[in-house]
């Protein structure tokens, strides 16, 4: 079944992407990776926008944050 529009996808960071404030997985990256091919996505989570960059990497899932 298709979405009749554009979908985005929101996973959380602490405890869903990672391990709590750990960095992705190898495996979870080239998940998100190939998920990105199909779909927007996005991460929510607590942390400041450093962190975020600490466990998810710089230059794939940069946006804003506040």
């Amino acid at each position: 079944m298709a979405a009749p529009g554009p979908v985005l996808c929101l996973f959380d960071i602490d405890g869903t992407l990672t391990a709590p404030r750990q960095k992705i997985t190898k495996e979870m990256d080239a998940f998100l990776q190939k998920l990105r091919q199909k779909l927007k996505i996005g991460v929510v989570g607590g942390s400041d926008f450093e962190k975020v960059r600490e466990q998810l990497g710089d230059d794939e899932y940069s946006g804003s944050s506040g």
